[in-house]
């Protein structure tokens, strides 16, 4: 089963970032502490979009990509970064933090969220979220030609009462869940722990 873990909705392709080429990894345990990593591209669909259109002059694509390094790099979590064209960023991604008192966590930002972390204080759960892309820009995503190609690997040592990964494994008591993504169009990623 393949899974379309990672694509933010599209709201219009306006300042959104697809994941792309990556690697993720969370790890997650009992107490609340997480530690999240992602390694890979992040595309701006927006400008990624203006270059296809042919909308943005080179000097714009310049400007534009220094705007949204400046706006990625505000996010202490990412580590240098740089712009390779056509709308794709290298990206590194590390930080920890502790669910419980968070209450939640959204990679990239909450206006342009990939992955998220909630915890729910009534059912004592912790939910990992994926975010799929709305059925009308999957064409264009295709035309840009889009491809995701990443995976996301979850290592916990709290139960898990719902997922919907690739691979699952249990050794002694920490669970690896994996998700490969590799293509458009399919379910998000859906985690429940608790």
């Amino acid at each position: 089963m393949t899974v379309m873990l990672f694509l933010g909705a599209l709201a219009g392709l306006q300042g959104c970032y697809l994941p792309e080429q990556f690697t993720a990894d969370l790890e997650l345990s009992r107490n609340g502490d997480y530690h999240f990593t992602y390694k890979g591209q992040l595309r701006h669909a927006k400008l990624a979009k203006d270059l296809m259109d042919g909308k943005v002059s080179p000097a714009d694509e310049k400007q534009r990509a220094v705007t949204i390094l400046n706006d990625l790099e505000r996010d202490a979590a990412f580590g240098p970064s740089t712009y390779v064209g056509r709308g794709v960023f290298n990206v590194s991604y590390d930080r920890r933090g502790n669910i419980l008192k968070e209450k939640t966590f959204n990679f990239v930002r909450r206006n342009s969220r990939i992955l998220q972390l909630l915890y729910h204080e009534k059912s004592q759960t912790v939910e990992v979220r994926g975010s799929s892309v709305p059925e009308q820009y999957l064409d264009t995503l295709g035309a840009m030609g889009y491809v995701p190609n990443g995976t996301i690997t979850v290592h916990t040592n709290v139960h898990v009462r719902r997922e919907n990964a690739t691979s699952r494994k249990t050794v002694e008591d920490e669970t690896t869940l994996n998700w490969i993504i590799n293509k458009l169009g399919e379910p998000a990623l859906i985690l429940i722990l608790g």
